[in-house]
């Protein structure tokens, strides 16, 4: 049995609500539009459930934490796909500067209780730098 936890932290609020069918739940999680299968664990989508099944014994290990398969190690790694790259490739640099002046400030407003903002400092232009 699935349940959700939902509060108001607002007004000390809390609800418990049955999640009946869990990748209903979850179905706008993911720009695709037909059937999907979450696992419960990391909440990734998956495009059957013979998959799912297949990802849930990777998925978490028996104490708990997380499966990681790491590749066998390789003396060098080659791009082989050259047909992927950017057409132009091209770098840029730039870089902005500023000097932060101090500004006078003052106390919020007695209504701001529990959130406001203050400005300390403003920002003046002094120099930048482009370069491709």
């Amino acid at each position: 049995m699935e349940i959700l936890y939902i509060t108001d932290a607002r007004e000390e609020k809390y609800h418990y609500v049955l999640i009946q069918n869990f990748n209903r739940l979850m179905f706008n999680f993911s720009n695709r539009k037909e059937t999907k299968h979450f696992c419960m664990r990391c909440l990734h989508c998956l495009s059957s459930k013979n998959l799912l099944e297949r990802h849930q014994g990777d998925c978490f290990a028996l104490n708990g934490t997380q499966a990681i398969d790491m590749p066998a190690k390789v003396e060098q790694i080659y791009f082989k796909n050259n047909h992927r790259m950017p057409p132009v490739p091209f770098v840029i640099y730039a870089d902005f500067e500023a000097i932060t002046e101090k500004i006078p400030t003052c106390q919020p407003p007695l209504k701001f209780k529990n959130s406001f903002t203050t400005t300390h400092q403003s920002h003046r232009a002094c120099s930048y730098s482009y370069r491709k």
